[in-house]
C-alpha cells in the first residue's frame, strides 16, 4: 500500500506544474529571442577633422536688434573651436555663444568675449547645434565690426553647414562673406542656396543677391542675380584645390536675415 501511494504521488508530481522533486530532470523553457539592431558602422562615414573659414563678415553693433551670425554644424558634432581675427583690442563688443536655431537666439546660451586671435571652445552635442557671433554694446552703437576671418574647427561626416548672416548692406559697406572648408573634398562637388528678405520702402527698392564660386581667388562660376533667392551647384574644375563660395549684395537695398545652406567643395 505504501508503494502504491508513493507511485501515485510521484505520478501527480510529474504531470503538474509544480516544482520538480530533488534529483528529477527539470523541464527547459527556451527564451524568446528579440532581434537587436546592429551597432556596427554600416555605411556611416567616419567623422573628419574639418576647418571652416569665413571671411569679410560684417556685424552691426546694437543693443536691440538680432544682428548676430549663426552657424549650425552637422548633427553629431560635440564641440567646436572658434578663433576670430579682426576684433578690436580690448574686445568688449563681440561675443561667441552657443546656438540652437537659425531664426532666434538661444536664451540659455553660454557666451565668451574672446581676445583677437584667441581660440574659444563651444560645447555642442545635446546642448546646442552651432554657434553665434554677435556684437552688442552701447559704445559704438550703429557702427560695424568687420570679422576679417572666423575659423571654426570641428569633426563631422558631412560638409554641409547652415548659416544665418547679419544684414548685408548694399555697396562696399556690406562686405562679401566668403566660406571655405579644408581639407578639400575629393570630388569637388558643391551646392549652395542663398535666400533673404527685403523690406520695401517708399515704393520699393532694387534688391538682389548673388553666389560665386572662387577657385584660387578667381571667379570660376556664379549664379544669376535674384530678388529673394539664388542657387549655385556643380563640381570644381580642379578637385582638391582652394575653392570657396562667396555671397554678395548686388542691388541697392539691404538683404535682411540672409541665410545660406551650403555643401562646400
Amino acid at each position: 500500500m505504501v508503494l502504491a501511494i508513493t507511485a501515485a504521488v510521484a505520478g501527480c508530481g510529474e504531470g503538474s506544474g509544480g516544482d520538480a522533486e530533488e534529483g528529477s530532470t527539470p523541464t527547459t523553457v527556451r527564451a524568446t529571442t528579440v532581434p537587436v539592431p546592429s551597432t556596427g558602422g554600416g555605411t556611416t562615414v567616419a567623422p573628419t577633422s574639418l576647418t571652416l573659414r569665413i571671411t569679410d563678415a560684417r556685424l552691426i553693433v546694437s543693443e536691440e536688434s538680432d544682428n548676430g551670425m549663426r552657424v549650425l554644424l552637422p548633427a553629431g558634432v560635440t564641440t567646436a573651436s572658434v578663433t576670430i581675427n579682426g576684433l578690436p583690442s580690448p574686445n568688449r563688443v563681440v561675443s561667441v555663444c552657443q546656438a540652437q536655431d537659425l531664426d532666434r537666439r538661444f536664451s540659455g546660451a553660454a557666451c565668451r568675449t574672446p581676445a583677437n586671435g584667441e581660440a574659444v571652445n563651444v560645447a555642442l552635442g545635446t546642448v546646442a547645434s552651432g554657434l553665434e557671433i554677435g556684437a552688442t554694446g552701447s559704445a559704438g552703437a550703429g557702427g560695424t565690426v568687420t570679422l576679417e576671418e572666423v575659423t571654426i574647427r570641428y569633426a563631422a561626416s558631412s560638409r554641409e553647414v547652415n548659416v544665418r548672416l547679419p544684414q548685408i548692406a548694399s555697396g562696399d559697406s556690406g562686405g562679401r562673406p566668403t566660406f571655405g572648408l579644408s581639407p578639400a573634398s575629393s570630388d569637388g562637388t558643391y551646392r549652395a542656396t542663398f535666400a533673404w528678405t527685403v523690406i520695401q520702402v517708399f515704393g520699393g527698392t532694387n534688391a538682389s543677391g548673388q553666389l560665386e564660386l572662387l577657385e584660387g581667388g578667381n571667379v570660376a562660376g556664379q549664379s544669376p542675380s535674384g530678388a529673394t533667392q539664388v542657387q549655385l551647384n556643380g563640381k570644381v574644375a580642379t578637385p582638391g584645390g582652394n575653392a570657396t563660395i562667396r555671397v554678395q549684395n548686388t542691388g541697392s537695398a539691404a538683404l535682411v536675415t540672409p541665410k545660406l545652406n551650403v555643401l562646400l567643395p
